[in-house]
């Protein structure tokens, strides 16, 4: 009896220390799984830090505030087979569906519904591809244009969607057709939608007037000349309040047409291709290649006035002010080559003596303010530019000058605009001086320096 009396304090205190362990136990759980309920309802920038040196997973202040300003729901859906989802792209998604509730993002896996895709393109779209809708219309963007071999531009484009799905109503720029024209390819189609533009085709001919809605006409290249009829429609309407996009090919001074409406405000083209004189302005053995200085007082092209990025114009034309402008006429250089570039005609690749020497304006900004008008123009000299290839070479830089063009024309805020992010721009493109830099250093001075050492080595090891 004295035994188990002696034994019952110790079971109790036993007892005791069991259920404190347990309740610490339990605490410690709740906790742990308050403290993960608490972090999954933070914004990721709070959970998940940028540390990358360009800022790739960090959403600019425009963006911030244009999700700030939604208030209807938007279904964005990324188009992708199931394992093959691109990390970047995930993350950035999860950042802009915690800065708005209104943004319902989901990924659809084509092997499970093979049509879905079809109720938006005719196309069958790549992985991590974007389809982005609302109740007023829908943009869809393709990966390719999201990632690219010197640029990340999805914060870029999923902005841009976002604003075009949601706005009232969209800018409409009329596309001019019955000369030979160029087709607008997928970097062309890009830019036109990160502008926030609805593009339509108009022939002057058949219409007999340029509809009323008209924010901007766009000629692209044409091949053959406008008739007497056109080319006074078009005067007419650049007279009153209007915009023109003119992108242009070699062949533009043989445009008699073309080329008078284009003098009414002061400008034209000398006869030839622009080659470009200096190394370092250029890709590394083709001087047609250019990479021009772009103007830093212009809003269209201030952004690339740093040169850690550079517009690409191949194969262009040089524009020329004539002196008998009149005064209310205001012409920008946009793109200019060096004073070394030159001229010309012909495949010897010999310079025209007789012409001009640089530097040379390959793209402007026209604008005339009378009357209460304000007419607008800019006039880029070759279509190569806007091409995917010459687009991804330079990162998407192409892209984003004509975005900004457009902008300007069509009177949309180019500073609330969102830039790609570069991600190894510096070491793709390689102008012909640093190619003959590192030439030198590959095949002359490393060489050298090993042979040397070898020399010595050798020495050394025979007088021992």
């Amino acid at each position: 009896m004295d035994t188990n009396n002696s034994q019952k304090p110790h079971n109790k205190k036993t007892i005791s220390q069991n259920s404190i362990g347990i309740i610490i136990c339990a605490l410690c759980v709740t906790l742990t799984v308050g403290i993960n309920l608490l972090v999954n309802e933070l914004p990721v920038e709070s959970t998940k830090l940028d540390t990358t040196e360009i800022g790739l997973h960090t959403l600019s202040d425009n963006t911030k505030e244009l999700l700030n300003s939604i208030t209807e729901d938007i279904y964005i859906y990324r188009v992708c087979q199931s394992g093959k989802e691109d990390a970047t792209l995930t993350d950035m998604l999860e950042r802009y569906a915690s800065l708005c509730s209104y943004l319902n993002i989901s990924t659809i896996d084509p092997a499970a519904y093979p049509n879905f895709e079809q109720q938006y393109t005719e196309e069958s779209l790549s992985n991590n591809s974007i389809i982005v809708t609302s109740a007023k219309r829908s943009q869809i963007i393709d990966y390719a244009n999201i990632a690219t071999y010197t640029a990340f531009n999805g914060e870029d484009y999923l902005t841009s969607a976002i604003k075009y799905v949601t706005s009232e109503s969209l800018p409409v720029l009329y596309a001019l057709e019955g000369h030979g024209e160029k087709k607008a390819d997928d970097s062309l189609v890009a830019a036109f939608n990160k502008a926030g533009i609805e593009l339509k085709s108009l022939n002057l001919l058949s219409s007999g007037s340029i509809p009323e809605d008209t924010e901007c006409i766009f000629v692209y290249a044409p091949e053959t000349d406008l008739t007497a009829q056109e080319a006074a429609q078009l005067t007419e309407y650049l007279a009153n309040n209007s915009k023109m996009l003119l992108i242009t090919d070699y062949n533009s001074s043989e445009l008699t047409n073309f080329t008078a409406v284009m003098k009414e405000y002061g400008v034209s083209t000398l006869d030839g291709v622009v080659m470009e004189g200096a190394a370092d302005r250029c890709l590394s053995g083709y001087p047609y290649y250019i990479l021009p200085y772009a103007n830093e007082k212009s809003e269209i092209t201030k952004q690339f006035n740093n040169n850690s990025s550079f517009v690409l114009m191949p194969l262009a034309q040089a524009i020329v002010k004539n002196s008998d402008i009149r005064d209310t006429v205001e012409i920008t250089d946009l793109l200019t080559t060096s004073d070394l570039a030159y001229i010309i005609q012909d495949s010897s690749y010999e310079k025209v003596d007789d012409m001009p020497n640089g530097p040379y304006s390959l793209a402007v900004s026209i604008e005339e303010e009378y009357d209460g008008n304000d007419t607008k123009i800019v006039w880029i000299t070759n279509s190569e530019f806007i091409t995917s290839q010459s687009d991804q070479m330079v990162g998407g830089a192409n892209s984003q000058f004509l975005t900004s063009a457009v902008n300007y024309l069509c009177g949309q805020d180019i500073s609330s605009s969102v830039n790609g992010k570069s991600l190894s721009l510096g070491t793709l493109i390689v102008t012909t001086s640093q190619s003959r830099m590192w030439k030198i250093i590959l095949t002359g001075i490393i060489p050298a320096i090993a042979a040397a050492f070898g020399i010595v080595v050798w020495y050394r090891r025979r007088n021992r």
